[in-house]
C-alpha cells in the first residue's frame, strides 16, 4: 500500500530528515525528503503493524516544525477495523531530541497494535533516551494539539477587522456570525489551506454532533470540489434546506458546483442571488478563494448587468 501524499504550495521550509527513526510500537520507518516531501518507507522490523520491508508507510509536508501528512497505521477492535489504511495526521518534531510524534483519530471502536493510546513516536538515532519517551510523547501531543498551523486566512481576518460604510456596513450587519464548532474551526483552517482530505473528517465529526450544521455541510461540498466530484458537493449542498437567511455564500457553492458539472445556465441565477443576499465576492473567506477563481468572469458579468442601465433608446412616449 502507499499512502496518499499531502501536498501544498503554502507549505514552508521545515527541516530535512533522513535515516532511521524507530518507534517502540510502530517498528523502524527509514525517512528520507524528495524535494519538500518526507516520505517514510517500512525496514520491516520490530512495531505491531509488521507492513513488509519497502512499503511506503509515511508522507507530508512539513510547515514549520508541524508535518502535516497521511500515514498507514493497521488496525484491530470490531470487524470493520481489520486491516490497514491511510490516517491524515499533525506531527510535531523536535529538533532537540529528533523525535516526531503525532496523534491519531481511530474509527469508534477501532485500535491499532501500532500506536500507543492512538499515538505514534518516532526517535532518531542518537535521539531522546527511552527513560523519557512518555514525557516526550505527552509534550509533543500536547503541541501537536494546540500548535496547529494557521492557514493563510489575514486577508479574511483583515477584511472582518477593516471598518466598512455604506452598503458593506448593512451587509455585514444582515449577516449572522458564523457559529462554528471545534470540528469545523479546525475543518476550515485545513479548507483554507486546500487540504481537503484533512479538512473532511473534522467536518464529518461536525455532522456527527448536529447533523444540519450549514458550516459542515458547505464543509463536505468544499472538500468534494476540491476533489473534483461536483456531484457529492450538490448532494451535500442540497441537505440544505431552506437556505437559511444571512447564508448567501450557499447559493455562492451551489453556482460553483453546477458550474463544475456544466449546468452553466445555472451558475448566473445563483450568484445572482447570492450578490442580492449580501455575499461579497471582493472580500472573500480563506476558504472561499478556489470559488472566487474559478467563477471570476461569471461574478463580473453577473455584477455588470445589475450596473447596465433598465432601458435605451428613444424616451418619447
Amino acid at each position: 500500500m502507499t499512502a496518499l501524499s499531502v501536498t501544498s504550495g503554502l507549505a514552508w521550509a521545515g527541516p530535512k530528515l533522513a535515516g532511521p527513526y524507530v518507534g517502540d510500537t510502530y517498528g523502524q520507518v527509514d525517512l528520507h525528503m524528495e524535494g519538500e516531501r518526507l516520505v517514510g518507507t517500512s525496514a520491516g522490523s520490530g512495531g505491531g503493524c509488521k507492513f513488509p520491508p519497502g512499503t511506503e508507510v509515511l508522507s507530508g509536508e512539513f510547515q514549520g516544525n508541524v508535518l502535516v501528512a497521511t500515514m498507514q497505521v493497521c488496525l484491530s477492535g470490531v470487524p470493520e477495523c481489520v486491516g490497514a489504511r491511510s490516517f491524515p495526521v499533525l506531527a510535531i518534531y523536535n529538533p532537540q531530541t529528533s523525535v516526531l510524534t503525532g496523534r491519531f483519530r481511530l474509527p469508534s471502536g477501532c485500535h491499532s497494535p501500532g500506536l500507543k493510546d492512538s499515538q505514534l513516536l518516532l526517535r532518531g538515532q542518537g535521539g531522546v533516551p527511552d527513560e523519557r519517551e512518555d514525557e516526550a510523547l505527552k509534550e509533543s501531543a500536547t503541541e501537536a494539539e494546540e500548535g496547529e498551523p494557521e492557514p493563510a486566512a489575514a486577508p479574511a481576518a483583515e477584511a472582518a477587522a477593516a471598518p466598512k460604510g455604506g452598503a458593506e456596513a448593512k451587509a455585514a450587519q444582515a449577516q449572522p456570525p458564523m457559529v462554528t464548532t471545534g470540528h469545523v474551526s479546525e475543518g476550515l483552517k485545513w479548507l483554507a489551506l486546500s487540504k481537503w482530505e484533512i479538512a473532511r473528517p473534522r467536518f464529518e465529526a461536525a455532522l456527527k454532533e448536529d447533523g444540519r450544521s450549514v458550516d459542515a455541510l458547505v464543509g463536505m461540498a468544499a472538500c468534494s470540489l476540491g476533489a473534483n466530484n461536483a456531484s457529492k458537493a450538490l448532494e451535500w449542498l442540497g441537505r440544505i434546506s431552506p437556505v437559511p437567511a444571512g447564508r448567501p455564500d450557499v447559493y455562492a457553492w451551489q453556482a460553483y458546483a453546477h458550474n463544475m458539472v456544466g449546468n452553466k445556465g445555472r451558475v448566473a441565477p445563483l450568484l445572482r442571488r447570492a450578490l442580492d443576499q449580501g455575499w461579497t465576492p471582493e472580500e472573500p473567506k480563506a476558504w472561499e478563494r478556489a470559488l472566487v477563481n474559478a467563477l471570476g468572469s461569471d461574478i463580473e458579468q453577473v455584477k455588470n448587468r445589475k450596473r447596465a442601465p433598465v432601458g435605451s433608446g428613444s424616451t418619447s412616449p
